[in-house]
């Protein structure tokens, strides 16, 4: 019995060598477990703090690629603003003062850089007009983009210079600046002006007999419809036609020569012209046929005015020959336009009245105004 009581009391408790191993043994597994637990925390540390140097990294060469992504558009825009082949100036938009101004602007006006830098637009001497005024500048403020097709600057002598001038708003560095673009027209404006004159010229060429300086038979036709247009439109309007021709003009040509009669047809064109009022017109109708036109003329102050005519071309000397004197006359016919008539009617009865005048024996007036037992009044 104790034998046995011995046995079980030695298999109840462990040795203390037993139990040493086995605390010594689970504090080794701790220690070994919370090592790899640092090193995992450890990797997983060094992998985040890898992470965000590449994200800095990364962050640094984007702000350095920007940085000089912005240095090269700074560049490319001074290289553009100081080379640019028209005017450039950069106002405050707050101010109105010259923050900027390019070569090009400088030069054209004759400035330098300080004398612009750092004014009021309003006290610029180069802007005579709409963009110099504290009204304008206020319009300048509260548009995005203004245009001018045709401002007037001035150089520092005084020279006036055309410009086109386009106003733009746009921020820089949070500031509001006003860019304003001049350009130079001033050769564009010659251009448009020799242009218009020649047109005139060649308007003028294409309406105006050469050798009367009178306008010629066309042009009467395009005229004589406008006129016959308004009477009919308006009614009350009178208009009266004075067709004329050179007396035994072809025996002159035949006698002296045609340069001679030139001349005849030549000094009839500056007799007509100063004996009409700015609103009459006179043609060369045909070899020495002329008309002329009275707008707003009744027929009694048409006789008048070809009287003038007739008396003042009969006083022109004409010298075809050494030592000979030669004077010319004219038979005229006067008509005044009957409402709604047609356009030949009317130059027809004007021709008949033309010749009627020479049938009476020529230098004369023969007139529809004051018919006589049928015939019309003829002025001697």
């Amino acid at each position: 019995m104790g034998t046995c009581s011995k046995r079980a009391t030695c298999r109840c408790r462990p040795s203390p060598h037993n139990s040493i191993a086995l605390a010594g043994t689970k504090f080794m597994k701790k220690v070994v477990m919370s090592d790899t637990n640092r090193e995992n925390q450890l990797r997983l540390a060094n992998i985040e703090l890898k992470r965000q140097i590449e994200m800095l990294e990364e962050r640094l060469l984007e702000k350095e690629r920007i940085a000089k992504a912005l240095q090269d558009s700074e560049k490319r825009y001074r290289r553009l603003f100081e080379s640019a082949k028209e005017g450039i100036l950069i106002l405050d938009a707050d101010t109105g003062k010259v923050v900027d101004v390019n070569p090009f602007l400088l030069q054209l006006l004759g400035y330098s850089y300080d004398a612009l830098y750092g004014k009021h637009i309003w006290e610029l001497g180069i802007l005579k007009d709409i963009a110099a005024s504290k009204d304008a500048f206020r319009v300048l403020q509260d548009n995005e983009y203004i245009r001018y097709e045709d401002l007037p600057l001035e150089t520092i002598s005084g020279r006036p210079i055309a410009v086109e001038f386009v106003s733009n708003v746009y921020l820089v560095d949070n500031s509001k600046v006003i860019q304003c673009d001049i350009r130079d027209i001033s050769k564009r404006k010659e251009m448009e002006a020799q242009l218009k004159d020649n047109e005139k010229i060649y308007r003028e060429l294409s309406i105006i007999d050469a050798l009367s300086q009178l306008y010629n038979s066309r042009y009467f036709y395009h005229q004589l419809k406008k006129e016959i247009d308004r009477v009919n439109r308006y009614g009350e309007q009178p208009m009266t036609l004075i067709l004329l021709d050179i007396d035994n003009f072809k025996a002159f040509n035949d006698t002296y020569g045609h340069v001679e009669g030139d001349q005849v047809i030549l000094r009839l064109g500056q007799v007509v012209k100063r004996c009409l009022r700015q609103t009459d017109s006179a043609y060369r109708y045909g070899g020495e046929e002329f008309t002329i036109l009275l707008p707003m003329t009744k027929s009694k102050d048409a006789v008048v005015t070809a009287e003038r005519i007739r008396k003042e071309f009969k006083k022109e000397i004409f010298s075809p020959l050494s030592g000979q004197d030669v004077h010319v006359t004219m038979s005229l016919g006067l008509t005044l336009y009957q409402k709604r008539e047609d356009m030949k009617t009317f130059v027809n009865r004007a021709d008949q009245l033309m010749y009627q005048a020479k049938k009476n024996g020529k230098d004369m007036v023969c007139s529809d105004l004051l018919p006589v037992i049928g015939k019309p009044l003829t002025l001697p």
